[in-house]
């Protein structure tokens, strides 16, 4: 059942979906749908928002982006000429850095 909501969930696409709905599609009680979604937010793997829809509280569900953030390949501090120059008070920094910038935000995409 999980790999079920997690597709569900990543079909949902970054707007996410509504407890109630993502258990209506699973023919499930909300009650079973939120123990997996209880291990998948303490993995990192949904983020849980409580909101107001048609005036009562709801809890809405997002996947959050597989990413490939467990890897730092391609990042260009590890080939840059100024790397020992880089940092805090230094004449280069991450801060203004207009290829580690590009590189995190293509990440995010």
């Amino acid at each position: 059942m999980e790999s079920s909501t997690i597709e569900l969930l990543r079909g949902a696409g970054k707007q996410g979906i509504l407890l109630a709905e993502l258990a209506q599609q699973m023919d499930q009680t909300e009650k079973s749908i939120l123990k997996i979604i209880e291990s998948l937010s303490q993995n990192g793997k949904v983020k849980k928002i409580e909101e107001k829809h048609d005036g009562k509280s709801v809890i809405r569900i997002i996947w959050q982006e597989d990413s490939e953030w467990d890897t730092l390949q391609g990042c260009p501090c590890f080939i840059c000429p100024d790397i020992d120059q880089c940092g805090a008070g230094q004449p280069t920094s991450p801060w203004g850095c207009d290829k580690l910038n590009n590189w995190i935000k293509e990440r995010l995409d």
